[in-house]
């Protein structure tokens, strides 16, 4: 059984008025348990509205979500239950800090889960582990504290709530080039170690080609592909004409090809770049000996 599984799932903002616009069309999918989905599509394409309807921050116009087979509103009333079981990390999450302490904010989540005080501790201890927040931030003021921390503060208060399901939209927006790779390897290891399911969404196709499973395409609300990392990057044409691009290196790669070079197809980092050419470089050195 899928943990996640949508069926015809639609929303529409402003239904009835002359500005009605379809975010979300029919998109009917599955994530399987386990797995680290990248999430990718234009601005405006309806990615944010789409994941938002997975932990019922945003109740679909028509079509379900389901959680481990279980229609998510099908009890309104424990709707709030089900975003401890899907949690959300929005962009600039930082935005959202307001206790005295990083370790108050981070405990935020659990209290409200009715958790006791020795579990809280034992969550906001191992959150922050897994955030990369060093035990002497932890009772410095979420204001005080550089940027990086405060988005991995931020996301710590989301997995201390240990949630089956974690969504990250844009974790790494505005951040610099050290930071934005930083909190990509907090990410990942937390990914390998909790073996829970996690989605990304994100604008760099190289932070999604380098770290999914999968890849969900959305354009113009709809399901344009959604396979594994190196099928869809495969097709750079098709994504071109959506708006999007594979990563340089993949491109790279693929004007080699077509230049007659024999390189593979699905290359997504520039450590597999390397390793390629330095294949190809070898094969030549060989047929130049013979």
């Amino acid at each position: 059984m899928p943990i996640l599984e949508t069926q015809d799932l639609t929303y529409v903002y402003g239904a009835g008025t002359p500005f009605e616009k379809t975010a979300v069309d029919h998109i009917s999918l599955q994530i399987e348990e386990g797995e680290l989905v990248g999430v990718i599509g234009h601005t405006g394409s309806g990615k944010s509205t789409f994941v938002q309807q997975l932990n019922g921050l945003l109740k679909p116009t028509s079509g379900k979500v389901l959680l481990k087979g279980k229609d998510i509103w099908a009890e309104p009333k424990k709707i709030r239950a089900i975003r401890f079981q899907v949690g959300m990390v929005f962009q600039y999450p930082e935005h959202q800090l307001f206790e005295e302490t990083v370790e108050k904010d981070i405990a935020f989540g659990p209290k409200n889960m009715g958790l006791s005080e020795e579990e809280i501790k034992r969550r906001v201890k191992m959150a922050a582990a897994f955030a990369g927040l060093k035990d002497n931030l932890l009772g410095a003021s979420p204001f005080e504290i550089s940027g990086g921390e405060k988005r991995r503060a931020a996301i710590a208060g989301v997995i201390a709530m240990d949630p089956e399901v974690l969504i990250l939209d844009e974790p790494t927006a505005g951040l610099d080039p050290m930071g934005r790779d930083v909190l990509l390897s907090q990410i990942v290891d937390y990914h390998r170690q909790r073996n829970n399911t996690v989605l990304l969404v994100s604008h760099s196709m190289e932070d999604i080609a380098r770290i999914a499973d999968r890849v969900l395409v959305i354009d113009d609300g709809k399901v344009a592909m959604f396979e594994k990392t190196d099928k869809v990057f495969a097709q750079s044409a098709r994504l071109s004409q959506m708006g999007l691009r594979v990563p340089q290196i993949t491109k790279i790669m693929t004007m080699l090809r077509e230049k007659g070079y024999p390189v593979s197809s699905g290359v997504l980092t520039v450590e597999q770049g390397v390793q390629e050419i330095l294949r190809i470089l070898g094969r030549e050195e060989e047929s130049r000996g013979q």
